[in-house]
């Protein structure tokens, strides 16, 4: 193949019973699925981690006592986590909602690769003309 062509990395859709889905948005919220918060063991709350070397985030259970803990917030589809703060902190500006294809869960962990991520962002509508 010509060097002008880029692999997708993402793979076929999986089955959602099976799927671990984490993404984060412009506003800075991270959302994680059903599937995610399970193997994660249920938590609360979270801590969060940055790794400048590897350029990933680190989620991990955390008691929600603690300062630095980011509660869970319960949606529809998983739990939602405003993680504007540390974003801004870490300088993590993502220009469109970014889904981590390879989320990595260790235990009650998670690390997120953030050069291993694809654009989910709809396309905004345009306007109709009269």
């Amino acid at each position: 193949m010509d060097r002008d062509f880029e692999p997708f990395r993402a793979g076929p859709n999986e089955a959602r019973s099976l799927r671990l889905h984490v993404t984060i948005s412009r506003q800075r919220i991270l959302r994680i699925n059903r599937n995610v918060f399970e193997k994660l063991g249920r938590p609360a709350s979270v801590r969060l981690s940055y790794s400048r070397e590897r350029d990933a985030i680190g989620i991990e259970a955390a008691s929600p006592r603690l300062n630095d803990a980011f509660p869970l917030i319960p949606e529809p589809a998983g739990h939602r986590i405003n993680a504007a703060p540390f974003c801004r902190h870490f300088n993590i500006c993502p220009d469109a909602t970014l889904k981590f294809v390879t989320p990595e869960i260790i235990g009650q962990s998670m690390m997120l690769k953030l050069g291993e991520t694809i654009s989910v962002s709809r396309p905004k509508k345009r306007p109709r003309r009269g």
